[in-house]
């Protein structure tokens, strides 16, 4: 009988809760790339380049680190800055081959040398590997353009402006791009909607003035334009009725 009684002990102790272990909550692990970033978000970039080099010394494997002072490096944009940001993304490309930031960086470092092609390649490469990366399509978007390939410019144009319908900037530019295309109705399309999401932006106004003036629409012209010197409208307090 003395084991079964043992072993009823033994079993309603396992059952019983343990009592409660005070512990101390152990503090956040610190993060030298934060803290590197929040040194360029104070102000202080050259005090974040020092500790995003410093971190990349004691990881150089690690290509985030290199990607945001690539990044640094180019907002910079003198040669010998140029020079190491691309030292930096050619170690990141290394280590991170399907990274899209590194070719988006790399667009922008192209970009800064004239190479207008190389960085078309670069920013097609990043949005291959990203199709929702809008940044890269639309620097894409706008070197094509500037490359005067009218239906590569739309061909991304077109997707950033269904996905980021308020983003009025790309319906200006692809509105102006369907108007080299000839495609006048289109590019009015693209323009009302533009004057539709910022009623009250004069540079959207003058730009849908200019293209009625183009397309030899005067009155329509005016018509916008007087929109630009109208007295701004003034909301009148309503009056409560008369007890007479």
């Amino acid at each position: 009988m003395m084991w079964v009684l043992v072993a009823a002990l033994l079993a309603g102790a396992s059952d019983a809760p343990a009592s409660p272990v005070l512990t101390a909550q152990a503090a956040p692990a610190p993060s030298p790339l934060a803290d590197a970033l929040a040194l360029e978000t104070s102000g202080n970039d050259a005090g974040a380049l020092v500790a995003l080099e410093r971190l990349i010394t004691n990881q150089p494997r690690w290509e985030l680190p290199r990607l945001e002072a690539a990044r640094l490096l180019l907002k910079g944009g003198s040669a010998p800055e140029l020079a190491r940001a691309g030292s930096h993304l050619d170690a990141a490309l290394r280590e991170a081959p399907d990274n899209p930031r590194v070719y988006f960086l790399q667009g922008q470092l192209l970009e800064e040398k004239s190479a207008t092609f190389d960085a078309i390649r670069a920013y097609e490469k990043a949005v291959t590997l990203r199709p929702s990366y809008d940044d890269a399509r639309f620097r894409l978007a706008g070197l094509w353009a500037q490359a005067g390939d009218w239906l590569k410019a739309e061909l991304h144009y077109r997707p950033l402006s269904k996905s980021r319908p308020a983003w009025v900037q790309v319906r200006m530019q692809l509105a102006a791009v369907l108007e080299k295309q000839g495609r006048t109705l289109d590019a009015e399309r693209e323009f009302l909607a533009a004057r539709d999401a910022q009623p009250d932006n004069p540079g959207v106004l003058r730009t849908l003035a200019a293209f009625y003036e183009r397309t030899d629409r005067p009155q329509l012209a005016a018509k916008v334009r007087a929109q630009l010197t109208a007295p701004e409208k003034r909301n009148m307090r309503a009056l409560k009725p008369s007890k007479r």
